[in-house]
Parts: structure tokens; sequence; C-alpha cells
């Protein structure tokens, strides 16, 4: 896939039309599931696709802002426990959204709110827990330049939409050097070199509410994703948020430059980036540009 453009075009849908996808689009979807990629492969996961059904079995359960998006098909990623499933479940579902959008299809990601009731309506195995929910389907068509706004579930509208389609982070603002204190010199970073397309790629990663609570240090050839806290976001969610973020990075990173090890989860050793209070490094990244 064309990690680079794909993560500019993605948009998240949160309205769908009851018209099922084509079965051209289904079958490549369900074809391309064993592949899908990981952050961890060696964690036991599980991908289902959940027809429209999914909607009023799990509503209540799940949903955005405590709404259920309702919509044709669902996918759900599930995983044994794992320190780290659920970063790798954000790595997982952002790359089948991903192909959602590389098959015209439009998607959204759905809040899990309750994962132990989610089981037990689905039925997973013993082994298994609900990690990861995406809405997907054909968006229904609305008024040029607009948008559904949810703020709650009393309070849904139509809201014009200017500049992006959801907040994006500038990678001017979003990137540090050397320390937290530093800004990156970024007039060193060439605009059309494959650093600088990952960090566009990584900064248009979807978020919890678009809140991006999420920041980059580039330290010589390491860089590594601070999670800064935020008042909305729950611990689980900051690390999905984290794993979509790699994804986005990794993609684009591999098509220019090698790895030796790819994400490395927690800060690099020996490292101190003088971190404002309550900030974490989820995952570091090094290349060899030479």
């Amino acid at each position: 896939m064309d990690y680079y453009n794909l993560a500019i075009k993605r948009e998240s849908t949160r309205s769908f039309k009851k018209r099922p996808i084509s079965n051209r689009q289904l079958t490549e979807l369900q074809n391309y599931l064993p592949s899908c990629r990981k952050l961890f492969p060696e964690i036991h996961t599980d991908i289902t696709i959940l027809g429209a059904d999914a909607a009023a079995l799990l509503n209540g359960v799940v949903g955005y802002f405590g709404l259920m998006i309702e919509a044709p098909h669902y996918l759900l990623v599930s995983s044994a426990p794992h320190d780290y499933a659920m970063e790798n479940a954000g790595f997982m579902g952002e790359d089948l959204v991903l192909k959602l959008t590389e098959l015209e299809v439009e998607s959204c990601w759905i809040t899990i709110q309750n994962p132990l009731e989610v089981k037990n309506r689905l039925n997973l195995a013993e082994d298994l827990v609900p990690m990861a929910l995406v809405a997907f389907g054909n968006a229904t068509v609305m008024l040029p330049s607009s948008r559904l706004d949810i703020k709650s579930v009393s309070d849904v509208s139509i809201k014009e939409r200017t500049g992006f389609i959801a907040p994006k982070l500038a990678v001017s603002y979003a990137v540090r050097s050397g320390d937290w204190t530093d800004s990156e010199e970024l007039e060193a970073l060439p605009l059309r070199s494959g650093l600088y397309s990952a960090l566009i790629a990584a900064c248009c990663a979807p978020s919890y509410l678009n809140l991006q609570p999420y920041r980059f240090i580039l330290d010589s050839e390491t860089l590594s994703l601070v999670c800064l806290p935020d008042d909305q976001t729950a611990p689980d969610d900051a690390r999905l948020n984290a794993g979509i973020v790699m994804l986005h990075y990794a993609g684009v990173m591999e098509k220019y430059y090698a790895s030796p090890n790819g994400w490395v989860m927690g800060a690099p050793a020996g490292k101190d980036y003088k971190l404002p209070d309550g900030a974490w490094i989820a995952g570091h990244y090094q290349i060899k540009m030479h």
C-alpha cells in the first residue's frame, strides 16, 4: 500500500448508508486480513468482520461519546492478554483502515467502553479480549464541506468543515530535538525526504476525539513517540493512539530507510529528554539514513 498518500487521504466518517459495500470490496478486505500488519506478530490476535446487527447487539457498551455509530459492517480486533496488546491492536486496526481507504470504503474508529461485556455478547474465545472496533461502509451523502459533529448523545449536528477534515498537527509544531525544551530545526530536513514524509503521515494519524495528544523527539537518527497527559483520553485509548501513529510512521519510513528493529517500546536506553509531568515515551524508532 501507498501509506503516505493513504494517511493523507483517510477521513473518519460517522454517518453510513445502510447498503453493504460491494462483494468485490468485501472479498479484497477478507483476503487482506491474514497479511494485516502487526506491531508484535507473536501476540495471538483475531480479526472478525461483523454485520449491521452488531449495532444493536453492542449498543451501550461501545460508542463515540456514548453514541453507537450505525454501519453495515464492523471490524473487531481481539487479542490475547499482553503488555502491548492495545498498541498492537491500534497498529493492526489502522492498517485495516488504510486498506479500506485504498478500497474507497469509509470508516470510523469506535471506542470500546466495556470490553468484558463486548466479549460476552459476541461469545469470544476465552483467551481473547476485544481491543479495537472500526465501523466501515459507504458514507451518507451530506452537504458539501460538512461533517457529522457528535458532542454527546443529545447533541448531534451537521457542521461545516473548515481547513482540515479534523484537527491535525503541523510537523514544525510536533517535533522536538535533543530534549523537550528544544524545537527541531526542520529547515535541515529536506521537504521531500522520506523522514519528512513519514512525519507528515504520523501527524495525520487519527486519535481519540482528534485531540492528537502526542509529539515526537528527533535525536540524531532516533525518533521517540511522546504521549502527553490528557484529561479526556483514557490510558487504553492513549495506547491505542500510539499504535495508530506507529503504523503511519513505519509504513512510510520502510519505503525509504532500513531500521534494525522497527518500533521498540519505551524510551531509548540512557536518554533523559526532560519530558513534562505526566508525559511518557511509548516507543522509539531508529533508522540508518546513510
